[in-house]
């Protein structure tokens, strides 16, 4: 029996969750976001179904007494977000549970806008085609959720880095990019360098396995490098593991400081904790989601 990649149960978990976001950059077409222009907050503009987790306060209560279904009100301040989701799709995110996690996120989050009224597009790519999809509203959310479940093991063996600009649409309120970040930080450095410029509000999660964290092996070992298959032969010592930590935690610190650097959220995630830990939790405590 397949087990459904994002079930309903994790979907009702999300609750009144919405994106929040300082980008001024909205789409031109209703949703329910509130803008930065003034003058309008009060002037009614039309009514949309009313959708699980909505505000009960903006249901109209008159139009419920004669069509028997609720229907929340829009004023002309409340625009769509714009929000694009960019899934590393090489090969070492496709180890230690890595992949799954990472697909729970993106429809999560894409769960979350397109409940709100936003258009959400995705993207990732393999090494024979590219991922894209775009759909607005949240009666889209299951073709979401079908689309990204869709998408088998991540074969690219091209660098997240140097790929990732291709594939991000334009004009965009938020961009969500999940990844491992393993990349050498000179080329995460010339993509964070480009990115502020496509979206004022650029966000990245990096996804962690508990063998990347510490791994378990003992002993002589032969260690080939899934992405570029490279070998490596050696002994497994304390001390070795002890060099590999520090290595990777180094370079998470300074993937850290170059996000900083460049304007552009970064929070760490690990598989074991997890999606519903990222949402309700992480999101919410450095005010990405509310």
């Amino acid at each position: 029996m397949k087990v459904e990649l994002f079930p309903d149960r994790l979907a009702k978990r999300l609750g009144a969750l919405s994106i929040s976001t300082k980008s001024r950059r909205l789409g031109h077409h209703k949703g329910a976001h509130r803008s930065t222009k003034t003058g309008s907050s009060l002037d009614f503009s039309d009514f949309r179904e009313y959708h699980p987790g909505d505000d009960l306060r903006h249901i109209d209560w008159n139009v419920f007494a004669r069509t028997d279904k609720p229907f929340i009100k829009q004023f002309l301040d409340e625009q769509e977000m714009r929000v694009h989701i960019l899934l590393d799709s090489t090969k070492s995110m496709g180890t230690d549970g890595k992949w799954d996690f990472a697909r729970q996120i993106a429809i999560g989050f894409g769960h979350i806008a397109l409940k709100s009224g936003d258009t959400v597009s995705f993207s990732t790519w393999s090494t024979d085609e590219s991922f894209f999809f775009r759909k607005k509203g949240a009666l889209h959310r299951a073709n979401l959720s079908k689309f990204i479940s869709k998408i088998e093991t991540p074969s690219s063996n091209m660098d997240f880095a140097d790929q990732a600009l291709k594939h991000i649409p334009k004009a965009l309120t938020v961009l969500l990019i999940i990844t491992d970040g393993l990349e050498q930080l000179e080329k995460w450095e010339k993509l964070c360098k480009r990115l502020p410029g496509i979206c004022r509000d650029v966000r990245i999660v990096t996804v962690h396995s508990s063998s990347e964290e510490l791994p378990a092996f003992e002993g002589d070992v032969r260690l080939v490098d899934i992405e570029n298959e490279s070998v490596i032969e050696v002994s497994m010592t304390k001390r070795i593991v002890e060099d590999y930590t520090e290595k990777k935690r180094k370079h998470e610190n300074e993937l850290t400081a170059l996000a900083n650097k460049y304007g552009i959220g970064l929070l760490r995630s690990e598989v074991s904790e997890g999606v519903m830990d990222l949402f309700t939790k992480k999101m919410r405590q450095v005010g990405w989601l509310q």
